[in-house]
């Protein structure tokens, strides 16, 4: 065998070698990171059903009811338990109509179907104008930063509370205004309200039509 086939033989082994190293260590870390990662995963999904729902003591992200929409998209209903007993659900689903993309909400519904929060938990509207439709930020004056003045509960959103109260079941008119229905826009962010109302509506509405079925499986 000459001395180059030894070379390239030797650097063959040494290529696996090196290469079944990095792979047990990727693998090691996966494991030693993987629960972590899941943990901060179901922390912020709670989070966000505590805003929508607060006061529950179960655990929703492993407690939920998975159905399809009238038009076939998914629509993920996490059920709020306090005490063992039924207080509400937190839908989750997602508009393709946003501006730049998908957006996603989680709204809180009270068990006959009435709205009591909606917030936004993915989107890529732009900032400053699409983002004043999907965000939640309490504005600081300068005295409450010197004053040290810590506000409890959820930031208001104009946009995003006017659906508080609402029910796809009674109320009819789930449309801009520009478009001819009773939803109040930002100027200039049009689109993101569309998508947001979008995806309010696709949550609620699925509700009403599976309410039945929704409420006996969560019991």
């Amino acid at each position: 065998m000459s001395e180059q086939k030894v070379n390239i033989t030797r650097l063959g082994i040494s290529l696996g070698i090196i290469s079944a190293i990095a792979a047990a260590a990727l693998s090691a870390v996966y494991l030693v990171t993987i629960e972590p990662i899941k943990k901060v995963a179901i922390d912020k999904t709670n989070s966000a059903f505590a805003q929508v729902m607060p006061g529950f003591d179960n655990n929703p992200s492993e407690e939920f009811i998975a159905i399809k929409s009238a038009d076939g998209r998914d629509v993920k209903f996490y059920i709020i338990k306090q005490k063992n007993k039924l207080i509400g659900f937190a839908g989750e689903g997602t508009s393709p109509k946003g501006f730049n993309g998908n957006v996603t909400a989680i709204v809180g519904i009270l068990p006959h179907g009435e709205i009591k929060k909606v917030v936004i938990t993915q989107h890529k509207e732009t900032a400053g104008l699409g983002t004043v439709i999907t965000d939640r930020k309490r504005q600081k004056t300068i005295f409450d930063v010197v004053n040290n003045k810590v506000y409890e509960g959820l930031p208001p959103n104009q946009y995003l509370d006017q659906f508080t109260g609402m029910s796809a079941y009674i109320d009819e008119n789930w449309k801009v205004k520009k478009d001819g229905g009773d939803i109040d826009a930002k100027s200039g962010a049009t689109i993101s309200t569309r998508a947001v109302t979008d995806a309010v509506y696709l949550i609620s509405s699925t509700y009403n039509e599976n309410m039945a079925k929704l409420l006996k499986e969560a019991k």
